[in-house]
């Protein structure tokens, strides 16, 4: 009988370390496609309707709120930009952060048995989760710039900046969301305050307002939130040269990656003290 430990674990004679890595992430990959599926699956169940509400919702807050604020606020204008459109661009990004980080405490109990299976992971269950929902409002967003395309003449100023803007949105709020998952997992109070705070967090993040219509002094106050920047990112990308904007993509990617590596350090942490 052959002693090579390396062949008994499935792994071929001479496989690199890269071989192997692209493997297991493959393997992630298909975990968290069956894991992203069974979310839909559990929220909406064989409902069309259902499954639908997952891209309305988003649309139909951003457009209450847009509304809202193009009604109250008639007198003041940004040159060759609708306020409407303005707060729609603003909001359904925030929608995406609100409902990532937002809903993150509930993802671990919801789905604890699933963690029964040797292959599936803590991260694999959140991550499924986040990216139903970044995958909802990036459709929306998709969806309004062709709207703006045809019906208003309004071709979106930066598609890669739109893209890139976006990405970092989703990476921003998932490490925000990994924190919250990990955090609500071995706290109460943790999960009842995760919420409260993301709403509260609305005024701040600048998704409301273009930030040149701010006082420089507050302005460089909601600068040192990354929020804030993403934003301004995403505007730019939608409007460039006729709403002047404020980021740092630099700035953007530290925290990114610190919020990132935090959350994979803080779910590591608490994979022991998980009871199921």
């Amino acid at each position: 009988m052959n002693g090579n430990a390396g062949t008994a674990a499935g792994r071929t004679p001479g496989e690199g370390g890269l071989v192997r890595t692209m493997r297991g992430l493959k393997l992630q990959a298909v975990i968290v496609q069956a894991l992203l599926l069974r979310e839909m699956q559990t929220r909406f169940g064989r409902n069309q309707l259902g499954f639908l509400w997952l891209f309305i919702e988003p649309l139909l807050l951003a457009a209450a709120i847009a509304t809202f604020k193009w009604a109250t606020e008639i007198g003041q204008t940004i040159p060759g930009v609708s306020i409407f459109v303005v707060t729609l661009v603003g909001y359904l990004p925030f929608f995406t952060f609100r409902a990532i980080v937002g809903r993150a405490p509930g993802t671990l109990k919801s789905n604890m048995t699933l963690l029964y299976h040797a292959r599936i992971k803590l991260l694999d269950v959140v991550l499924a989760r986040h990216l139903l929902e970044m995958g909802a409002v990036f459709t929306v967003m998709t969806l309004l710039a062709l709207g703006l395309m045809v019906w208003a003449d309004m071709v979106p100023a930066g598609i890669p900046l739109l893209f890139l803007a976006l990405l970092l949105l989703f990476l921003f709020s998932n490490g925000l969301g990994l924190l919250a998952a990990a955090a609500s997992a071995v706290s109460t109070i943790a999960e009842r305050l995760i919420q409260p705070m993301v709403y509260l967090s609305l005024p701040f993040s600048g998704a409301l307002m273009a930030l040149h219509q701010v006082d420089p002094t507050f302005r460089e106050l909601l600068l040192w939130n990354p929020q804030a920047h993403l934003h301004e990112m995403i505007r730019h990308g939608f409007f460039g040269e006729l709403l002047p904007s404020y980021y740092s993509i630099a700035y953007v990617c530290f925290w990114v990656g610190v919020l990132n590596l935090l959350g994979l350090a803080a779910l590591r942490a608490v994979r022991p003290k998980l009871e199921f």
